[in-house]
């Protein structure tokens, strides 16, 4: 087995149990070196100024991480009061949909969305929508994605900015801080060489 990971830290305890559970020897490869270092940055503005100011200094695309779907799509429709997005840039997402079928009710909500330049992705969503956020954003056109802390998973958008709408979490039981692990997992994913 090949097990690879950018973001998960220290593995020794994992291959540990590896090494234990298969009566092997693991060979673990490690390297702390990242091509794109990360940068880490406190803000206590309000989201929407944030977003803008990242916008001016050329961070986008903006993956802002909500932790419920509904949160997603609340900010998803505040942003779309924002200027994020030229008229020309307006246009060009709108040639870039096409004749894509918004078949279903919330469909209607996504493709306005979208032409504005922001994008929702999480797993609530039809997986239609979800891929043409993901193309939208590969060919550049949004500015903003919206999503849910799942963003590690199977998705490829490029990303330049990871944002925390907050840095606590209800799991099912109480509210908790994120750990250090979970929030290097999710902001690990800004910056990818050759890709972001």
């Amino acid at each position: 087995f090949l097990l690879m990971s950018a973001t998960l830290g220290d593995m020794t305890a994992i291959a540990d149990r590896l090494q234990q559970a298969s009566g092997r020897e693991v060979a673990r490869v490690i390297s702390v070196h990242r091509p794109v270092p990360l940068d880490y940055e406190w803000s206590e503005t309000p989201l929407h100024e944030t977003i803008d100011r990242l916008l001016a200094r050329r961070r986008a695309p903006v993956y802002v991480v909500s932790f419920t779907q509904r949160e997603c799509a609340e900010l998803a429709q505040s942003l779309t009061s924002m200027p994020l997005t030229s008229r020309e840039e307006r246009e060009a997402i709108r040639a870039a949909i096409g004749d894509f079928r918004f078949d279903t009710p919330y469909g209607k909500e996504i493709r306005r969305y979208l032409t504005f330049g922001v994008g929702l992705h999480h797993a609530g969503l039809l997986p239609k929508y979800r891929l043409l956020v993901e193309q939208l954003s590969q060919q550049g056109m949004l500015k903003v994605i919206c999503g849910t802390d799942t963003l590690g998973v199977g998705v490829n958008i490029p990303i330049r900015t990871v944002l925390f709408s907050k840095l606590a979490k209800f799991d099912g039981t109480k509210v908790h801080v994120l750990a250090v692990r979970d929030f290097q997992q999710i902001a690990g994913r800004a910056g990818r060489k050759g890709f972001d």
